[in-house]
């Protein structure tokens, strides 16, 4: 039996629906490979339990720009805001650690089937000349200026005809996007919406409502 690959967005410290989705998928730690797409901090009520479970449980995890403003937050107090200054207060003994695990966070995951990566790829761009500031931002593309996230502007995957599956969090906004070559899995849950899984190889989608909206979107 081929090995299940269960990839999960953007956590945002919801512990207890990642809990739950967990076993909804009937989660298996010696046969299922468990990737998580970043952004496992910030916003949610347990950001420090979830890095531990997954820093514990050596599971596979790509940076996301959470990730990637907590750490510019330690060297710049500018980025030092209540949500950072919470978890790292919240570390305690643990914080050496994790904050050597996380600088250690790859930017991406490559598969001989699929790639996972924070929010999205640089159109025009080799996957290991990817830029970790557009990469963990990027929602849409506007090829004249090079330009992300202006309103209006074309989504990133509309730019890609790769066959590899790309996998990607980030867009909670935009919710499940299901396509060809791609797929997003931000579907919220610290606003209120639902935690989402999804199996490989089968593209099995696999959610978790969230038990409460724990910010504003």
């Amino acid at each position: 039996m081929k090995k299940r690959v269960i990839i999960i967005g953007d956590v945002h410290g919801c512990l207890k629906e990642l809990t739950a989705l967990l076993k909804k998928t009937k989660f298996d730690a010696q046969k299922d490979r468990l990737i998580f797409l970043g952004d496992l901090i910030n916003k949610g009520p347990d950001s420090v339990g979830v890095v531990r479970f997954v820093r514990e449980g050596g599971f596979e995890c790509i940076i996301g720009n959470h990730e990637l403003g907590f750490l510019k937050s330690l060297d710049d107090p500018r980025y030092f805001n209540s949500g950072f200054k919470e978890f790292y207060n919240d570390l305690g003994s643990e914080r050496e650690e994790v904050i050597k695990w996380l600088k250690g966070l790859p930017l991406y995951i490559e598969d001989d089937n699929f790639i996972c990566i924070h929010g999205g790829l640089e159109p025009g761009v080799s996957l290991d000349k990817q830029r970790v500031d557009i990469a963990t931002r990027i929602r849409t593309w506007t090829a004249s200026s090079e330009t992300i996230n202006i309103e209006g502007a074309t989504p990133w995957y509309d730019h890609y005809d790769g066959d590899k599956l790309v996998v990607y969090g980030h867009w909670a906004a935009q919710g499940l996007m299901i396509r060809d070559n791609t797929i997003g899995l931000d579907t919220g849950c610290v606003w209120g919406g639902k935690l989402t899984a999804l199996i490989l190889p089968e593209r099995e989608i696999i959610q978790i409502e969230a038990l409460k909206q724990y910010v504003e979107p």
